[in-house]
């Protein structure tokens, strides 16, 4: 008996662990998304029932494969999963529970994922990369289905390789990624977007799609421009040659020349403007045209030269390129003449940060931390202002200051950390390929309202030692790829408030592993807002627009916040003529943190009417008096109506916890009903009324709907809610179902749904139509009409 019961275990314990999407794919719980498809590949490849038609099994084993990977590759369905596992996924929001053939995955899964040239881009990036970007983008958007799109490859790859740090060249799987093409109207493959510096909005790319005449276009498109030489610049250029000369060129920036003329080396125009474009923001250029007499001091090979600007500088003043024939070592050559990036010490280190915590308004710095040769970091370094301006460069060495390096964390090498105007320190935690370290330091500077705390800060914080300061935190591992895409939403929102309102800061608990376990930090990224002694779980959408949203809604609160001292005083109170909703929760509970944002929506929609409260209580806390109000699973939701008399009524809600499904509940309750009309009752209360009753309206909003409409079921509350609010108007309010009563709406002109028309005494049969959607602007929107319609009546 003990043996089956073992076995047993052993049997459920082994399918849980099989049916766990992380060890299905083979995967560790870090993996990043191209991990996730290289491995769900080589599963598909092998294991696809086109492979394995023997094997009745196939099929639903591969479904599951399928379902893992459209789980694990999408941010927040896998946030979700890790969250709350399966249950905490909405099964008819991922997957169509198919999948391609095998020679899909075979040939066609990805043309450029493993490309180490093309960028591929997906929902989560694209914007923060390619919009606003202050290098050209070139981006291909293809399906893995489409032969013209595998026509097209070689020549897209060799476009990405000869053009890198000229333009940026991407690509993006619309097969994999449909919610990002279709946001921009993506309808052919291959189609190729063209964005300039800067730009917001890219444009098509409509020419032949062949590798020549991308070429061109790109080439047409560069933003740069070379500066023809005087002969008179010339010569005064070329007295640097004379080593006695104390003179040095004075310009912002050193000065490369192309000097071509017959029977000269020389790179031919195209290349000229590749280099300028690659030498973007350090340096400027120029061509002279050589002949015999102005030239002749050169080497006759003499195809460039480079003057520096930079006094007292290690390297050479004046230097003369023979041998250019390979752009990629002529640009080595060129950087390497620049000045050294400035090496930081231990004390200049503390001495920017506290320079900048006086100053926020100077530039901030962008550092790098190496230890051992910096040969090839220095190279990077020279790059960078090419593609980034007013930040101030430099770098430390961990080995020589191994001390200043461990109390700011650094635990690899490079690693790359932002010193912002207001003296917060922020590192980076991506890849340290030039774009990305870029990118980085242009929004960690911006996000001066947020820094990486240290031990000492954090308990300050928590412990309440701060006095009236209020901080955001977010608690985060490196490795962990939705703490990394939370981070650059956290920057964003942090610019929307002020040091004084709430602080930011980040807390690394690979770092801080002590204080992460003795706070209770059970997964990342754990987000809470500390104020005063109050300490709130941030459970919105992870997004800049969910951080602002919750702060907005801690500042200026919609949900009213019910506990042991205040419940019986407000909702139990007997004289009460109060419709209260209340949500019984605690915080530790996942369907619970999934309601939370719902239920703030809710409250936001419902604030327009005084007579109706939305509330909450927080039953970890409040313990006692939840076991006193019987409240046993969480979350529970109980509305107390109109004429409860304290809490005598109650009605329970059991549907759909989101917003629309809990506003259509809610407002039922209101006790201004809608009248449901057929076209006999529309006829003879609106078209054909001619009733002298007192309780007659002189106004009807009808709303014309159909059941199966999206847009009818989210504006059904505000609609409702609008009724509330003219209650004590001449105004009745009525529904009617165009599914059921087809001809007539025909009839009327009803062409859309929903549809509200406003019939007044003057529109009986036209009525006026209503384009508002929520409960405000409708109510806005009929009061101005009869105001108008009023103030006519009197003049005539």
């Amino acid at each position: 008996m003990v043996q089956q019961i073992l076995l047993l275990l052993l049997l459920i314990l082994n399918r849980s662990f099989c049916d766990d999407y992380y060890e299905l794919l083979g995967l560790k719980r870090t993996a990043n998304e191209k991990e996730i498809r290289q491995a769900f590949k080589k599963i598909a490849v092998n294991l696809h029932p086109d492979k394995n038609p023997d094997d009745p099994e196939a099929h639903p084993k591969f479904l599951k494969y399928t379902t893992a990977y459209e789980v694990l590759k999408d941010p927040e369905l896998r946030k979700k999963y890790d969250l709350y596992g399966e249950e905490g996924l909405n099964n008819d929001q991922f997957g169509r529970q198919n999948y391609h053939s095998w020679s899909y995955y075979q040939d066609n899964f990805g043309i450029y994922d493993d490309d180490p040239q093309v960028v591929t881009l997906n929902t989560n990036d694209y914007d923060d990369n390619v919009v606003n970007s202050e290098k050209i983008w070139m981006i291909n958007f293809y399906s893995p289905m489409c032969s013209h799109c595998h026509h097209l490859a070689p020549d897209w790859r060799r476009i990405a390789k000869d053009f890198e740090g000229i333009v940026r060249v991407g690509a993006v799987n619309c097969e994999d990624d449909w919610r990002l093409c279709r946001r921009l109207n993506i309808q052919a493959y291959p189609t190729l977007l063209y964005y300039p510096k800067n730009s917001h909005h890219g444009t098509r790319y409509t020419s032949k799609k062949t590798y020549e005449k991308i070429s061109e276009f790109i080439m047409e498109h560069l933003d740069v421009s070379i500066e023809k030489i005087t002969s008179t610049k010339w010569k005064k250029l070329i007295k640097l040659l004379d080593e006695n000369n104390k003179d040095y060129y004075n310009n912002d920036k050193p000065l490369l020349v192309f000097t071509c003329g017959k029977e000269r080396n020389c790179f031919d125009n195209d290349e000229q403007l590749k280099i300028t474009a690659m030498f973007d923001n350090i340096i400027d250029t120029g061509i002279f045209e050589c002949n015999k007499n102005n030239c002749n001091k050169l080497l006759e090979t003499t195809g460039a030269v480079f003057i520096n600007n930079i006094k007292n500088n290690d390297k050479k003043n004046f230097i003369l390129f023979n041998d250019i024939n390979n752009i990629d070592e002529f640009v080595h050559d060129v950087l390497d003449q620049l000045p050294e990036p400035q090496d930081i010490s231990n004390d200049y280190f503390n001495d920017i940060k506290k320079n900048l915590e006086k100053n926020d308004n100077e530039n901030g710095w962008l550092v790098c931390f190496y230890i051992g040769h910096a040969t090839d970091l220095d190279l990077q370094l020279k790059k960078l202002p090419s593609i980034i301006t007013d930040v101030n460069l430099g770098k430390l060495n961990c080995g020589k200051y191994s001390s200043l390096c461990s109390n700011l964390n650094i635990n690899r090498y490079p690693m790359w950390g932002v010193i912002k105007p207001g003296g917060a320190f922020e590192l980076s935690h991506g890849k340290s390929t030039i774009n990305d370290v870029a990118k980085f330091a242009e929004n960690s500077i911006k996000a001066q309202n947020v820094a990486a705390l240290s031990a000492d800060k954090i308990i300050s914080i928590l412990k309440r030692q701060n006095g009236k300061e209020v901080w955001f935190l977010d608690w985060y591992a490196p490795w962990c790829p939705p703490c990394m895409q939370f981070l650059p939403e956290l920057r964003k929102a942090s610019m929307q408030f002020k040091k004084s309102v709430v602080q930011f800061g980040t807390i690394d608990c690979t770092v801080h592993a002590d204080i992460c376990r003795r706070y209770n930090i059970r997964s990342y990224p754990t987000a809470m807002l500390i104020n005063g002694t109050t300490t709130t779980q941030f459970t919105n959408q992870k997004t800049a627009a969910g951080i602002i949203e919750f702060l907005n809604e801690v500042v200026n609160p919609t949900v009213i916040k019910l506990n042991k001292d205040n419940y019986y005083k407000t909702v139990g109170r007997k004289d009460d003529t109060t419709l209260w909703v209340i949500d019984y929760f605690a915080p530790w509970c996942g369907p619970c943190q999934q309601l939370a944002p719902e239920w703030t929506i809710v409250a936001k929609n419902l604030h327009l009417l005084d007579n109706v409260k939305v509330a909450s209580v927080d039953c970890d806390a409040n313990g006692e008096l939840c076991r006193e109000l019987g409240v046993r699973s969480y979350p529970t939701i109980r509305l107390y109506p109109f004429g409860s008399v304290g809490l005598n009524q109650v009605a329970l809600f059991n549907g759909q916890r989101d917003s629309t499904a809990l506003m259509q509940w809610i407002t039922n309750f209101f006790p201004t009903k809608i009248k449901n009309f057929d076209e006999e009752k529309l006829r003879k209360n609106i078209f054909n009324n001619k009733s002298k009753s007192k309780n007659k309206k002189d106004y009807w909003l009808i709303d014309y709907y159909a059941p199966w409409c999206g847009h009818c079921q989210k504006l059904e509350p505000q609609f409702a809610i609008a009724a509330q609010l003219l209650k004590n108007n001449s105004i009745g309010f009525g529904k009617f179902n165009c599914d059921t009563f087809g001809s007539e709406c025909n009839q009327l002109g009803i062409q859309a749904y929903p549809t509200l028309m406003l019939y007044t005494p003057e529109n009986k049969r036209s009525g006026i139509e209503i384009t508002s959607q929520n409960a405000q602007d409708i109510k806005n929107n009929i009061l101005n009409l009869i105001n108008k319609n009023s103030k006519l009546h009197d003049e005539l």
